[in-house]
């Protein structure tokens, strides 16, 4: 979820109930105090892959930069979603595009009867088709099952950023999620990644990607739309690296293997399909993860600007336990006082 900040504003012409001498608008001291607490969803899982739902709260341990945090743990349950589904139209999805006619049926049952509000992006070279959190999703489900082919790009980061805005827009106790049907690598975007990264860390957005087998198939080009002319040939990723010098290992990873990292950073899973009933499987492990896993909340004990990485482990004899856990959030630079 979203870091959460509070700022209270204090004039002291009051103190304890008693009056002061009145000060004049420009001499009137005020104290600022920032408290922002820090949601964590967190999954734990044995070596077999079934998930630790019984797990003693005294067992987690979370550090942010490398400092321990007294941290509270809550076991997730209903919590109300907010999820916006991205698919990939164009570039090597015009081979898998048949794989989502069940699509409807398998996110309603992984969602079960959770309090849920679900959005449709579809992308290629740039987000194409929006369907934003309608009321009814007859029509979204319509073209969740039947989408079009785009032309040659996938353009992830972009999509990805505006799922971001879609999702910052919604109620702020509902839990943020994007569910990412794409390629491995971004191919075309605009947006920079340590900007999305930014807006990732800061929005406590969710990324589960299930991507298309690594498998390279013919694309057939009679089925693809033609390139816009306004498209970018170049790659964001490789562009302006140096002026965010904290995002370099990031920025690496995220070249080589974009859903995944984006997955990694905020506390998502990442898997691949080869077919419909491959995808489906793969979607069903997200039950799991949407309703039986646990929050962690915390109020840092740093209020230092910029990319915070946390870390999660479990106290546990049977070191086999594996933890995803969001793993980055953004504090902003204090706003100079005027």
């Amino acid at each position: 979820m979203a870091v959460y900040a509070a700022t209270l504003i204090f004039s002291v012409h009051v103190v304890l109930g008693q009056s002061t001498p009145r000060l004049s608008e420009g001499s009137k001291p005020v104290i600022r105090s920032t408290s922002r607490l820090v949601v964590v969803p967190t999954l734990v899982r044995t070596i077999s892959g079934e998930l630790a739902t019984d797990l003693d709260a005294g067992l987690f341990r979370l550090t942010d930069n490398g400092i321990e945090q007294k941290v509270s743990v809550e076991r997730m349950e209903n919590e109300p979603l907010a999820i916006v589904v991205l698919m990939q139209t164009g570039g090597a999805a015009s081979n898998y595009l048949q794989n989502y006619r069940k699509l409807d049926s398998t996110l309603e049952h992984v969602l079960g009867s959770s309090t849920r509000k679900v959005a449709l992006v579809t992308f290629d070279s740039r987000p194409e088709q929006i369907w934003p959190f309608p009321d009814r999703v007859d029509a979204l489900y319509y073209f969740l099952r039947r989408p079009e082919n785009g032309d040659h790009g996938a353009a992830i980061l972009d999509a990805v950023n505006c799922a971001i805005g879609l999702l910052q827009l919604q109620p702020p106790n509902f839990r943020r999620i994007i569910i990412l049907l794409s390629q491995v690598q971004d191919l075309g975007s605009t947006a920079h990644a340590e900007d999305v990264v930014k807006r990732l860390a800061e929005s406590g957005t969710t990324v589960y990607s299930l991507t298309f087998s690594p498998e390279e198939k013919p694309v057939d080009r009679h089925l693809m739309k033609p390139v816009r002319a306004d498209a970018s040939h170049g790659n964001a990723l490789l562009r302006d690296t140096a002026s965010f010098s904290s995002f370099g290992p990031v920025l690496k990873a995220m070249r080589e293997s974009t859903a995944a990292e984006l997955a990694a950073l905020s506390g998502g899973e990442q898997g691949q399909f080869q077919d419909e009933a491959d995808l489906e499987s793969k979607f069903s492990i997200l039950t799991d993860d949407f309703h039986h896993g646990y929050t962690l909340s915390f109020y840092p004990t740093s209020d230092e600007a910029g990319l915070h990485n946390v870390a999660v482990r479990v106290l546990e004899e049977n070191p086999s336990l594996r933890v995803t856990a969001r793993g980055i959030y953004w504090v902003d630079e204090p706003s100079a006082e005027r």
